[in-house]
């Protein structure tokens, strides 16, 4: 049974503090959760059985919480004093002390009330006493007292202040492994400097970023450069539970293929599945709530390959609670959101190819194909688009690949659908975040048009989950059409990479 408590009830610099102790308390085996009972889902839904099976304790009082950390006192060996007051970054700068010391963040205030409680813990060490301007000289510092002895696999990237403060999602994965806790700016030259020192130092090829940035490409394209993605999880909640358990994922089968004919097949698909704190609370609502229709017509759900160390109980209720139209596809770009070439410029973010090493780049390939393998993953969906070294080395290491997406932003000529020398198809969305059904109808029907009845075509699109086009809405145009027009069939994107890979050797042997 689990230990809970309501971060709800919990200050900003306590929730700190909290996380910590969760995680050193599960390092072993889960024995707190954090609760929030304005989680979209349920605040204790993930928790029952299919997902984990596990029972909790009811949450303990307001006036009781401190009981939590005397009971897994024995758990740590001290604390880490810190002050916010002149600057919200030292809450970082303790996280990462604290997880490295095996203790717990404190404010003298928090430190007061243990104390008043009888819980006796040593201050190992006090940075009460630094007074660093900003994020630039308190993680200048981090990285060069600190950081040589962090865990190098991932970091958390968090915002330590405000409402939109970031004080403790996967904070608990951090203290459990001993790893570093940052926010630093991506549009500020000096610290986009300092961040890339970090990220140059992390293992290409098996390092994410959990957490996220000040703003989404200025972050993204940074660690791209870098070959690090970003698993969006400022929102994630009990990562040393869900990481806990069996790792054994539940792969479903694929169906057979439908026969090719000279039909237009179109594939759908769902964003935002890389962001895994979409896949905790939005997705599951949404999938729930669909659950009547879907199975009618092929879905494609993007999900975030990661969530198979992360929580592989979540990426199995998705698994096993699927029909054989409902059909996963991994998020942008592979093993956490990269994006090679930058389509849309932004303060921090330039205009093309950010990943211009070809080592990174299949260092990221590879293990991007780790993670398919996995979890029986075979197609990818990429934010923007990709160069002609980056396709070839997504052909090259990731040999389980059926086919690969590319967004269309602002239908920027210069994205281009092509195929690999091996086969493998990279396709050009035709619209890449459709939010109105009547203008994806009309793309729908423009492309049906476009049949000759002597081949095949093919459309592909992608709607934005946070748009009228829900589940409900894509399966209701499917049907849609269904009655109207037997020359239009929707597919998984699995059979739509097939059944294209299919046209195109029908044209070689025929024009032999």
């Amino acid at each position: 049974m689990l230990e809970t408590i309501d971060v709800g009830i919990l200050t900003h610099d306590e929730q700190l503090t909290f996380s910590a102790l969760v995680g050193h308390a599960n390092r072993r085996q889960p024995r707190i959760a954090l609760l929030n009972h304005r989680s979209e889902e349920g605040p204790e839904t993930w928790f029952y059985t299919p997902t984990v099976g596990i029972q909790l304790a009811q949450p303990i009082s307001e006036s009781d919480k401190y009981s939590l950390i005397a009971d897994f006192a024995g758990e740590v060996a001290g604390v880490v004093l810190y002050d916010a007051e002149l600057n919200p970054h030292m809450r970082n700068l303790a996280a990462t002390v604290a997880a490295l010391r095996k203790a717990l963040p404190v404010t003298r205030e928090v430190y007061g009330k243990l104390q008043e409680r009888g819980i006796s813990l040593p201050v190992l060490e006090d940075l009460t006493s630094l007074t660093f301007a900003g994020p630039f000289e308190t993680y200048q510092h981090l990285y060069d007292a600190y950081w040589p002895s962090c865990e190098k696999r991932f970091i958390v990237s968090a915002r330590p202040e405000g409402r939109g403060g970031d004080y403790h999602h996967t904070r608990d994965l951090a203290a459990a492994c001993g790893a570093a806790a940052l926010w630093l700016d991506a549009r500020i030259p000096r610290e986009r400097e300092l961040f890339g020192k970090f990220l140059a130092d992390m293992p290409v090829g098996n390092a994410v970023i959990l957490g996220w940035h000040a703003t989404e490409r200025s972050g993204v394209t940074t660690a791209t450069r870098y070959g690090i993605g970003t698993m969006p999880s400022d929102h994630f909640m009990n990562a040393t539970v869900f990481a806990g358990g069996s790792h054994e994922i539940q792969i479903p089968p694929t169906p057979k293929t439908p026969p090719l004919e000279n039909k237009l097949y179109v594939a759908l698909f769902l964003s935002d599945g890389d962001n895994i704190q979409y896949v905790q609370h939005a997705m599951r609502r949404k999938w729930d709530r669909s659950a009547a229709v879907r199975g009618q017509q092929p879905l494609n759900w993007t999900i975030a390959p990661g969530l198979v160390d992360v929580a592989p109980g979540i990426l199995n209720y998705y698994y096993s609670t699927a029909t054989p139209n409902d059909c996963f596809v991994c998020g942008p770009s592979g093993m956490g959101y990269t994006m090679p070439v930058n389509t849309l410029l932004e303060p921090g973010a330039p205009l093309g190819s950010t990943l211009n090493d070809e080592a990174r780049m299949d260092a990221y390939a590879k293990f991007t194909s780790r993670y398919l393998q996995r979890t029986g993953l075979r197609v990818v969906t990429v934010w923007d688009d990709l160069t002609a070294m980056q396709r070839q080395s997504f052909a090259a290491n990731c040999p389980e690949l059926l086919g690969v997406t590319v967004q269309n932003f602002r239908d920027d000529p210069a994205v281009a659908s092509s195929v690999a020398e091996n086969g493998l198809r990279f396709e050009k969305l035709i619209i890449p975040y459709a939010g109105s059904y009547d203008d994806l109808r009309r793309s729908i029907e423009a492309e049906h048009a476009k049949l000759d009845g002597n081949s095949p075509r093919f459309a592909a699109y992608q709607a934005d989950i946070w748009s009228p086009l829900q589940p409900e809405r894509l399966v209701e145009l499917m049907n849609e059409f269904k009655r109207k027009n037997p020359q239009i069939e929707f597919v998984r994107a699995d059979h739509y990479f097939e059944l294209q890979r299919e046209s195109r050797q029908r044209v070689e042997v025929g024009g032999k």
